[in-house]
């Protein structure tokens, strides 16, 4: 099975050659329909250094590495170089107080 950032970019590629032979149309509505998709997977599709998922969550660098090999195996983690990515999904979001009492106003 091939990865979502490999179906998206071929994807476009097929929507570029569509746009090539004359099929505009065709092409718009495959890129669109590929746009959408990747807002809908945006946490999924990006990626964060180490720190950046430290910032996030609110853990410690320690607690991130301990489940890197994890979520390497379920596709959620890897190496770049010497670096380590982890999809923004997996990284848990810091509740942020100040936003929820402003939202709990509004309401």
């Amino acid at each position: 099975m091939k990865p979502l950032e490999q179906v998206l970019a071929d994807a476009r590629g097929d929507a570029a050659v569509l746009r090539r032979a004359g099929h505009a149309a065709d092409a718009e509505l495959i890129e669109r329909i590929c746009h959408e998709v990747a807002r809908a997977a945006e946490d999924y599709l990006r990626w964060l250094t180490e720190e950046d998922a430290a910032l996030r969550s609110g853990r410690s660098l320690t607690w991130i590495r301990s489940r890197f090999s994890e979520w390497e195996r379920e596709g959620h983690a890897r190496r770049e170089g010497r670096r380590r990515m982890y999809r923004q999904v997996v990284i848990p979001q810091r509740a942020n107080p100040t936003a929820a009492r402003e939202a709990g106003r509004a309401a």
